[in-house]
């Protein structure tokens, strides 16, 4: 699927700092995931960035960040051609 025009990232290379900023990210990110643990994953629905109309199960949600950061792993490890 290809990112909507707004989504794309810049063309300059991945620099130390924004390494870093990811991880920081996927550290709160399980932070928040245990907050979510004893939540009605079903119940609580979410705004999403794409639309202010749609909302989304608060596990659809998770899982689709999940799948999202896992895309960009992949070609994170693609770039460094690391397999």
């Amino acid at each position: 699927m290809q990112s909507p025009k707004g989504m794309v990232p810049s063309t300059t290379p991945l620099s130390k700092e924004v390494i870093n900023k990811f991880l920081e990210q996927q550290k709160e990110y399980l932070r928040l995931l245990e907050t979510c643990q004893h939540k009605n994953l079903n119940k609580i629905k979410v705004k999403i960035t794409l639309s202010k109309w749609i909302k989304l199960k608060l596990g659809d949600a998770l899982r689709v960040t999940i799948y999202h950061n896992e895309r960009h792993i992949l070609q994170a490890l693609k770039a460094a051609k690391v397999k």
